[in-house]
């Protein structure tokens, strides 16, 4: 959990059904389940939020100009977040590939942490929760549920990957 927190492919819509096939079979307590997976996704996500705080400033304007990203579309995009951030960070853990990014921008735009991490944790543990549930109610046909998980997140990712690498073309070909 920590490692989907911080952006790599490991998604808690596998993991956490597997808490759950496991509970329902007797072998997990589900509430220790949930919280380990919930802290999990929280240190991640403070984690990412860390080095968005301490580094993510310098990077971004060192290397944002490779992705279209001026000191100007910074500045107006760390406006956006302190006006709409909370509701962000909080929609955004309901959201597959979103989820584990949103931690960057509020470290980024220096977001209280306290409240950082409060809505970080009702996000996860509500999605945590979900797919905790779904694992126990369907633990008997978990194999068909993590095949139909990872397609959403590899559709998801595909998808994501063509955007990006739409808007570099057009940034790169088109604009000049």
């Amino acid at each position: 959990m920590v490692l989907e927190a911080l952006g790599l492919p490991i998604p808690s819509e596998v993991v956490m059904p597997l808490v759950g096939y496991y509970a329902a079979r007797g072998q997990i307590n589900p509430f220790f389940g949930l919280l380990i997976g919930t802290m999990g996704s929280l240190v991640g996500s403070l984690i990412s939020y860390e080095l968005a705080l301490y580094l993510g400033r310098f990077l971004l304007i060192k290397y944002g100009r490779y992705i279209g990203l001026t000191s100007r579309r910074l500045n107006s995009l760390e406006l956006w977040f302190s006006k709409h951030g909370s509701l962000a960070v909080l929609l955004f853990r309901y959201v597959p590939g979103l989820r584990a990014l949103i931690s960057y921008p509020a470290g980024l735009a220096r977001m209280r942490i306290m409240a950082f991490i409060a809505l970080t944790f009702i996000g996860h543990i509500t999605w945590d929760s979900i797919f905790l549930a779904i694992g126990i109610v369907f633990s008997n046909q978990i194999n068909s549920i993590i095949v139909e998980a990872e397609k959403f997140g590899n559709i998801f990712a595909i998808i994501a990957i063509i955007l990006i690498v739409v808007y570099l073309i057009y940034k790169i070909f088109i604009e000049r």
